[in-house]
């Protein structure tokens, strides 16, 4: 899978399980709209998050 996909399949996963602790958390069976939303922007900061501690992490190349 190229990067770019690989980055969307880690983000969808990463949003589904944030989804599915949110409504486990609220003791419900089903997600509304703004658990997905939520999901989807925690899943987007988290990944953001990462990729500022990779790009720390390597040095630029000259």
């Amino acid at each position: 899978m190229p990067p770019r996909g690989a980055r969307g399949g880690a983000r969808t996963r990463r949003a589904a399980a944030r989804r599915a602790a949110i409504i486990a958390v609220d003791g419900r069976a089903r997600p509304t709209l703004d658990d997905m939303e939520r999901a989807d922007a925690l899943a987007d900061a988290l990944l953001a998050r990462r990729r500022g501690r990779v790009s720390q992490a390597v040095p630029e190349l000259a």
